[in-house]
């Protein structure tokens, strides 16, 4: 069982491993995005995480989560109300940062954790580019 998987269980949350088929596909329209890890950060988020989290969610049923290192780290599949009510394990289960897709994969909300300050979070909301 992915170690992902583990984590969200012991909060109560089953969470699903994608393919990783999937998994790769998903992986190549973040990159198709332009989706990337540079030096160059958005400016830091001034609204709570959970606020950002909670409108992205919203509208969907399930919600697809990766770490940061998306070559390295397994896709898990959720239910959205979970990941709303688990905001504040986050940063413990995935430290660096992850992404959060929508499901059907029509945009990806990026976070990143800065890692001098627990207070601070860069957060872009990612729209992909269509299915070709």
């Amino acid at each position: 069982m992915p170690k992902a998987v583990k984590a969200w269980a012991a909060l109560d949350v089953t969470a699903s491993p994608l393919s990783a088929d999937r998994q790769v596909t998903l992986i190549a329209r973040l990159r198709a995005s332009g989706l990337r890890r540079s030096g160059v950060l958005p400016e830091a988020s001034s609204r709570p995480l959970s606020k950002d989290i909670d409108d992205f969610a919203e509208p969907n049923d399930l919600l697809i989560v990766i770490g940061w290192d998306v070559d390295e780290e397994p896709a898990v599949l959720l239910p959205a109300e979970a990941v709303s009510r688990c905001v504040a394990d986050l940063r413990s289960l995935y430290p660096d940062g992850f992404v959060l897709l929508d499901e059907p994969a029509i945009e990806a909300l990026v976070v990143d954790f800065d890692e001098d300050s627990s207070l601070v979070v860069y957060v872009d909301r990612v729209p992909f580019p269509p299915n070709e």
